[in-house]
């Protein structure tokens, strides 16, 4: 199966990766992948002014959006993936699914699983909170959902990160007080990778009897591209 053109990235994973400049994940994804970060409107005014953070992210996102690194999910952009999109998807209905998570979640988690559930591609989220809340409430989740930790892991894996640079990476989020999976929080990463299962893996590691991932918590298997 092709690999899904956007990864759809709410605020919390932007942060995870903004407070300690690492990027090498999304880089990772789009060039040796191809797999696009993107962000809907609603999470690109989010990082602008986010809670205790203030206005601390800014240049990073501009950086970012100016590099094409992460590109914003706008009207253009999303009529250009309807045809990969599952039948009767618009644009007015990923508003409409928006509005109606926007009852349940905050502003940028709402409209982030709602362009997932609506084009069908994977999202970046860490409010595992809001996931629970859509289940109870019997909404569609995008599959998978993945975690800060899923696109740092993949990148160790893939021998595209470090694990001195991932480490740094930690030490950085426990400091800030974010959230760490329970593996990582007093272990380090080499250690913590044992216990940890990762949703994104490269497709050389896929079983033979892959299916498409149809919840939020089963796994990506995704195809490095064939460059030069």
């Amino acid at each position: 199966m092709p690999n899904p053109s956007l990864l759809i990235c709410d605020s919390d994973v932007l942060v995870q990766l903004f407070l300690p400049n690492q990027l090498q994940p999304l880089k990772d994804l789009k060039t040796l992948y191809g797999v696009q970060p993107a962000i809907v409107q609603e999470v690109d005014l989010e990082m602008r002014w986010l809670g205790h953070y203030g206005a601390r992210f800014v240049h990073q996102l501009d950086k970012a959006l100016k590099s094409g690194l992460i590109v914003r999910l706008e009207n253009t952009l999303f009529q250009s993936l309807l045809g990969t999109a599952p039948v009767g998807a618009s644009w007015s209905n990923f508003q409409s699914l928006g509005a109606q998570y926007l009852g349940l979640s905050e502003k940028g988690e709402a409209y982030t699983h709602a362009a997932g559930v609506t084009l069908r591609l994977p999202v970046a989220s860490d409010d595992f909170r809001a996931i629970e809340v859509f289940e109870f409430q019997m909404k569609h989740l995008p599959a998978p959902v993945l975690r800060s930790f899923d696109l740092l892991a993949f990148s160790v894996e893939s021998g595209c990160l470090s694990l001195p640079d991932c480490e740094k990476v930690r030490s950085c989020l426990l400091k800030e007080k974010r959230w760490i999976p329970g593996c990582f929080r007093n272990s380090s990463i080499r250690d913590g990778m044992a216990n940890f299962s990762c949703r994104l893996r490269d497709s050389t590691e896929a079983p033979s009897d892959l299916k498409p991932p149809e919840r939020f918590s089963d796994t990506l298997f995704i195809d490095r591209l064939q460059l030069g």
